[in-house]
């Protein structure tokens, strides 16, 4: 049997199989955790200028979006979601695939789920399987991946959007190797682009293409039964290192969602930031400190670390989101890292942009395998001062990992944060009744229930 047909029998995993209590409410969590991020990134400009290029239709299957009452083609409602999703680089990220899991897949199932009535259940099953399908990919390839210059959570995004669509859809196990079939031709996204729009856009490209995949597959168009292997899809976006199944890499054994889990942002920049931030926000509240007298830092960090950080001096809020410099001055200047961080006025102050040529970045000569190792490696933030101070503070466990992860205060307070910004003029008990509906999303008897509540309440 090849891959792609391994991978169409897993799609449709018996839900008893998925019924274990930690899967579900992680999965719930994580989903709850993306729509909070999805409508906080709603209010930015790209999404408005995005919205612009994208012509809203009354024709029949069209959709709505959970921020506006305007009606898209599925397609588009995937653009604009996975963008809104991801623009803010505040959604959930897997080391082992050193990927965003949830933005593509989630807005994909959120655009089909109005023309396809799911129970939450059924909605949450996709999502876990559409999760697993895309980081297992990604780790069958390794960190070979990333660092040709592609863009996981773009390139593996299609083929997660796809296998959670085909399962939502209830293909047919034949349907559902033309849906990954074609998903896989579908796949892009370089880490050139961070910093700029097309970053985020590629989420809703991915989410676009993976439902795409799908109902071509159902209109009856036909692939290749082992797009993936033996010269496909795994050889070309690998660089020729893998072309087969690893042996080892088993599908829902465990699943990611529950080992070892993905990780939750607590501050809306790349990942690959948050050890500095939380290392600089350690040594900031522990001896007072601030830019004042500061003179230069130095970040040491895994070979790979640094690997997104490619905006040594950014020039606006996008370029912030990845520069290693900002990481320490931002965290310095304010005493907190958060939305505001990353408006454009307070990444060009003066004095930031002054402090940022002190930062430089030191990284070891060990060579990460996996996204995993990445996600381990510890990270020291050293400061030095002019009156000859110094401060130097490890950090290990990323910040809103398993290993240090968001309290449920913590995810309702960033639910709070990102309705407020999204959807101002939502009152406060309706922003929490959303909050504690969407964490009963597995009892809900129709999925477009919790969404009708987010046009109801605004």
């Amino acid at each position: 049997m090849s891959i792609t047909q391994t991978l169409a029998e897993f799609i449709f995993t018996p839900s008893e199989q998925l019924a274990a209590p930690d899967l579900r409410t992680r999965a719930t969590r994580y989903i709850v955790d993306t729509m909070a991020v999805t409508l906080a990134g709603a209010a930015e400009p790209a999404l408005q200028t995005l919205g612009q290029a994208i012509h809203p239709s009354n024709d029949a299957h069209c959709v709505t979006v959970p921020w506006s009452a305007q009606r898209y083609r599925e397609e588009d409602a995937c653009l604009l979601l996975g963008m809104a999703a991801h623009i803010l680089d505040y959604d959930d990220v897997s080391m082992l695939a050193v990927c965003h899991p949830s933005a593509p897949v989630l807005a994909a199932l959120l655009a089909l789920a109005p023309n396809t009535p799911t129970t939450g259940a059924d909605f949450i099953d996709a999502y876990i399987i559409g999760t697993e399908v895309m980081i297992r990919c990604g780790q069958a390839m390794g960190f070979r991946h990333y660092d040709l210059g592609f863009h996981a959570t773009a390139t593996l995004g299609s083929l997660g959007a796809s296998a959670a669509c085909a399962r939502l859809l209830k293909l047919s196990h034949t349907q559902t190797c033309h849906a990954l079939s074609i998903a896989a031709s579908s796949s892009s996204g370089v880490r050139k682009n961070f910093g700029s729009m097309v970053k985020s856009l590629h989420a809703g490209q991915a989410a676009s293409s993976g439902l795409r995949s799908a109902r071509l597959a159902q209109a009856g168009i036909q692939g290749a039964s082992e797009a993936l292997e033996d010269g496909g899809w795994l050889k070309a976006f690998s660089g020729g290192i893998t072309d087969y199944w690893p042996a080892s890499l088993a599908l829902g054994q465990p699943f990611a969602i529950s080992d070892p889990g993905f990780e939750q942002k607590r501050y809306p920049c790349c990942y690959l930031m948050h050890k500095i931030i939380q290392a600089t926000l350690v040594l900031q509240r522990q001896h007072g400190l601030s830019l004042e007298g500061f003179e230069r830092a130095q970040i040491d960090m895994c070979k790979g670390g640094s690997i997104a950080l490619i905006h040594p001096q950014p020039r606006n809020g996008l370029n912030a989101k990845f520069s290693a410099p900002y990481a320490v001055v931002g965290a310095l200047a304010d005493g907190r890292v958060d939305l505001a961080s990353f408006q454009d006025d307070a990444v060009l102050r003066p004095a930031i942009q002054s402090a940022m040529g002190g930062v430089c970045v030191i990284e070891d000569d060990v060579a990460p395998d996996h996204g995993s190792d990445l996600g381990s490696a510890a990270v020291t933030v050293n400061l030095f001062y002019r009156d000859a101070r110094s401060y130097a503070h490890t950090i290990t466990a990323s910040p809103g990992s398993p290993a240090d992860p968001l309290t449920s205060t913590d995810l309702q307070n960033k639910w709070r944060d990102c309705l407020a910004r999204g959807l101002p003029s939502l009152p406060t008990d309706i922003t929490d009744t959303l909050f504690n509906t969407g964490l009963q999303l597995d009892t809900l008897p129709n999925t477009s229930t919790w969404l009708a509540e987010f046009h109801d309440g605004n």
